[in-house]
């Protein structure tokens, strides 16, 4: 299985006036923001065939749980704000909200034309 990759994202440049951040620097087909309205809530636990996921947290405390498909190899983060996660492709991933959060959810995979449904695999 691929290593998952989570680190913090730290400003490239300060001032007066606040903080530049550079977040990613890959090719994406698609930007979404995802939310958790309560601690307590799950969202994922699927995996994606050809993307690669990457996952940076807004606001909150989300718990990031990741197994390879055959749920073996299971690891555990808290990602906080400014955690940043790199999920390759075919790792399993959820998403356990730890507090109210929001996080920005990036694929290599569009979402038009059914790709991102193509491209994930759903694990029970």
């Amino acid at each position: 299985m691929k290593k998952v990759k989570v680190y913090n994202v730290d400003p490239v440049f300060s001032d007066q006036r606040g903080h530049i951040f550079d977040i990613l620097e890959e090719n994406v087909g698609h930007v979404g923001m995802v939310t958790f309205a309560k601690k307590g809530l799950a969202r994922g636990k699927h995996y994606h065939k050809k993307s690669t996921q990457y996952t940076y947290i807004l606001n909150g405390k989300v718990k990031l749980i990741t197994s390879d498909v055959k749920g073996n190899n299971k690891n555990e983060f808290v990602l906080e704000k400014g955690a940043f996660a790199e999920i390759p492709p075919n790792v399993v991933h959820t998403y356990v909200s730890l507090s109210k959060a929001e996080m920005l959810d990036m694929t290599t995979v569009n979402r038009k034309k059914q790709g991102y449904e193509k491209d994930t695999i759903r694990v029970s």
